[in-house]
Parts: C-alpha cells; sequence; structure tokens
C-alpha cells in the first residue's frame, strides 16, 4: 500500500469540508457521516471519528440546528464522562471540554443563558492545563448580563478559530467525491 496516499474516508471527509466551505452543509454532512462510517475499523479510528464529528456539528451549526447539536453533545459527554477515571490524557479532556463549549454556544444561540453558564463552567473545569478563552470571554459576557446578539457570537467563533472548517485548513487536491447513490442517511 502507498504510505502517501490517504485513506478514503480521509478523502471522503475532505471533500464535506469543500462542500462545507461554499455552503452546502447537506451535502457535507453526507459525506461526513460517510466518512465515519468508513473510518470506524480504522487505525486512531477515536481520532478521526471525533474530527469527522467536530466537523459535522459545525456544518449544523452554520445550519441553525442547534438543538441537534446540543442532544448530540450531551450524548457525548454522558458516553464520555464515566470514561474518565481511565482516561486522563490530553486530547481526551480536550475534546470533553470542547463538547461542552459547544453545547454552550448552542444555548446562548437557543437564548439559554443559565444552561450556557453550567456548560462554560464544565468546559473550564475539564480543561485544567489548557487554555479555552472562548469559554472564558462568553462566561464573562453571561456573568456580566452583556447583551450578546448572534452576530458577536459568530464574531468571536472567528476570532478564537473555533471553526476547523476553514479554507487555511482544508486539502481540496484531496478531496474525493462520493457517488449520489451512497446515502448514510
Amino acid at each position: 500500500m502507498n504510505e502517501n496516499k490517504p485513506n478514503l474516508h480521509l478523502q471522503i471527509a475532505e471533500n464535506g469540508k469543500v462542500l462545507a466551505l461554499r455552503g452546502d452543509h447537506k451535502e457535507a454532512l453526507r459525506h461526513y457521516k460517510e466518512a465515519m462510517r468508513m473510518c470506524q475499523t480504522a487505525e486512531n479510528s477515536e481520532v478521526f471519528l471525533q474530527h469527522y464529528s467536530l466537523c459535522a456539528m459545525e456544518s449544523l451549526e452554520l445550519m441553525e440546528a442547534h438543538q441537534e447539536i446540543i442532544t448530540f453533545c450531551e450524548k457525548s459527554i454522558d458516553f464520555l464522562t464515566p470514561k474518565k477515571v481511565d482516561r486522563n490524557d490530553d486530547w481526551f479532556r480536550k475534546n470533553l471540554a470542547s463538547l461542552w463549549e459547544r453545547k454552550g454556544i448552542q444555548c446562548i444561540y437557543l437564548d439559554e443563558k443559565t444552561e450556557a453558564i453550567e456548560a462554560f463552567d464544565s468546559a473550564l473545569k475539564e480543561a485544567t492545563g489548557f487554555n479555552m478563552p472562548l469559554s472564558k470571554e462568553l462566561l464573562n459576557w453571561l456573568r456580566r448580563g452583556y447583551a450578546i446578539t448572534h452576530q458577536k457570537v459568530r464574531d468571536l467563533q472567528n476570532r478564537h478559530h473555533y471553526f476547523t472548517v476553514r479554507k487555511e485548513n482544508v486539502n481540496e487536491k484531496i478531496a474525493v467525491q462520493l457517488p449520489e447513490m451512497i446515502n448514510p442517511f
């Protein structure tokens, strides 16, 4: 096998990112879902699954599917929390903290300020040893009672590079289009 050739799941996910950057989030989600299905037996599947889930949540967020993201985050948090006993590595803790942060942001979009504060508090508790400036700033705004518009949140997300799917992070050269007949939904 050619060591320089990326795995097919990676190429399909990369095309999902290309589609997301073009604003075609529904098609991007189809690519991410298939990439998640394909990578489950790959080496380091946990890392791939987390990354593809993150990309999918970004598309869902840009489609304003906030409640769906909250549900996903809650299920993931419930699944991962008991594993904290055995997992204390930075990657695991950052993943858990980022789920809490993402939940908090969705709560802001839905004007659920109390839930957002709880989520950001949890994110920062999980983030001991590394910085989460977006959570800190949004939590500060909420506690001070600032009016937080969706545009202010989006501006802050962009300033703190919240979104993984950004032009500089996408390699269009390796992207592979998923055939229409493959529909993981």
